[in-house]
């Protein structure tokens, strides 16, 4: 049977989101393994790969406006490519070092941090430059805008599976340590294997479809500026797109702590209401199953109220559930605890509902021939909000302190929601032509 082209486009999203949970699963781990106790060290990695990206993702995915869309694929799987076996190799490196307590004056050591931060950085801006070539410029080129809605769900559904199946068989994998790090070792080869039929199922779409391959390039004088110009001037013109409010009150939502999977949350779980690791994995695993809940929730909403309306419910009805959390945060006793966390994963129905109005906006939203740098600056946004957030973990970090980080989250979501509204009433929004071919 042939596989049509959104069934393609799902199954190498499969591929390359399953890989992308196992490793990011598995790197820390695997440092806490070598390294006991020094936190510390998979938290400056994961610190530096984020800014790194932040800063580099917005121009690295302009190529996407300007190369076809082979190209493009081959680009951004052969920089996740290098940048797995780059970290392997790093993490290898890593495990020769004889002493437990990290030492920057050990060649060994801080020669392989430094390439396995190098493979962060490859591996994450390959990750994100495919997200966005594929869900955000192949996709509204692909499926009829009545579609979208339907389609959107799909690879959410798809992101949130391999969130829940990729880190538990990851976990399986890892158990395997005889011979040292053979369980990573397999993570990795996993990784490197997934990217094989995932450009070939890429490569089919265009041998069927070779009206998707070519699209309209243009080469601007933009192009011969310096990167901090290019930097400077582009958040200039994101700005002025019509959907820019859009992502920008996505980002609040960023801004919050108020995440089942979330670190910094799970963290105050475990040491300041002593909850056990079993609860606060079926706490996560819990989370997963609300987004999916959105997933199934959002193609009947905005056929019921519309693309606009349907996000703002979304929205509106996650800044209600965590204001009613904050106040379940600060009642007394087991019923305060247990309707705060009820509450967290109530709310997101309304993150994911609102994280997909808010990706159809962008698709329908941006002109065909600027998405890739858009949706880059779109993208490094909701990273700018995360090394936020970790910095004021890092600035606030006792137990006692977690209280302004609820009461703070639950501010920005709120001003994520104002902004959203704001925009509402002040759009002109009119979707872009999206250059479907017959």
């Amino acid at each position: 049977m042939k596989l049509t082209t959104e069934n393609k486009i799902l199954f190498s999203r499969i591929l390359t989101r399953s890989g992308d949970q196992a490793w990011d699963f598995a790197v820390p781990l695997v440092l806490l393994m070598i390294f006991p106790d020094q936190l510390k060290i998979a938290a400056l990695y994961y610190f530096l790969v984020k800014l790194v990206t932040v800063m580099s993702l917005p121009k690295l995915t302009s190529f996407i406006d300007r190369l076809n869309r082979l190209k493009t694929a081959r680009l951004g799987i052969a920089l996740q490519l290098v940048g797995v076996i780059v970290g392997t190799a790093a993490i290898f490196q890593l495990s020769t070092f004889s002493s437990e307590v990290f030492n920057w004056d050990n060649f060994n050591a801080s020669s392989g941090f430094v390439f396995l931060v190098l493979g962060g950085i490859l591996s994450s801006l390959g990750s994100g430059f495919m997200d966005i070539a594929i869900a955000n410029d192949l996709v509204p080129s692909t499926i009829n805008e009545k579609d979208l809605s339907k389609f959107n769900s799909r690879l959410r559904q798809v992101d949130l599976l391999t969130e829940v199946t990729s880190p538990v068989i990851a976990g399986l994998i890892l158990m395997l340590d005889q011979p040292l790090l053979l369980g990573f070792f397999i993570v990795a080869i996993w990784n490197v294997i997934s990217f094989f039929p995932e450009l070939a199922l890429l490569q089919s779409i265009f041998r069927d479809r070779p009206d998707l391959m070519e699209k309209k390039i243009q080469i601007h004088e933009f192009s011969k500026r310096t990167i901090f110009e290019k930097l400077t001037l582009g958040w200039r013109a994101f700005f002025k797109e019509p959907v820019a409010l859009v992502a920008l009150a996505y980002s609040f939502l960023w801004l919050s702590v108020l995440s089942p999977h979330g670190v910094l949350l799970a963290a105050y779980l475990k040491d300041g209401w002593q909850l056990p690791e079993w609860g606060i994995g079926t706490f996560r695993g819990m989370g997963a199953i609300f987004g999916l809940l959105a997933t199934f929730l959002y193609p009947i909403a905005e056929k019921k109220w519309g693309l606009l309306k349907g996000t703002r419910n979304f929205i509106v009805y996650q800044t209600a559930a965590l204001i009613i959390a904050l106040v379940c945060f600060f009642q007394a006793g087991i019923f305060g605890q247990v309707g705060f966390l009820v509450f967290i994963l109530l709310s997101r129905i309304g993150l994911y509902g609102f994280s997909l109005g808010e990706m159809q906006i962008r698709q329908i939203g941006i002109n065909a021939n600027v998405r890739g740098e858009v949706n880059g600056f779109a993208t490094a946004l909701t990273g700018i909000a995360t090394l936020a957030l970790y910095g004021a973990g890092a600035l606030l970090p006792t137990t006692e302190d977690f209280k302004i980080l609820v009461v703070g989250s639950v501010v920005f979501v709120g001003m994520g929601c104002w902004v959203y509204l704001f925009w509402l009433r002040t759009t002109q929004f009119k979707p872009k032509s999206i250059e479907l071919e017959p």
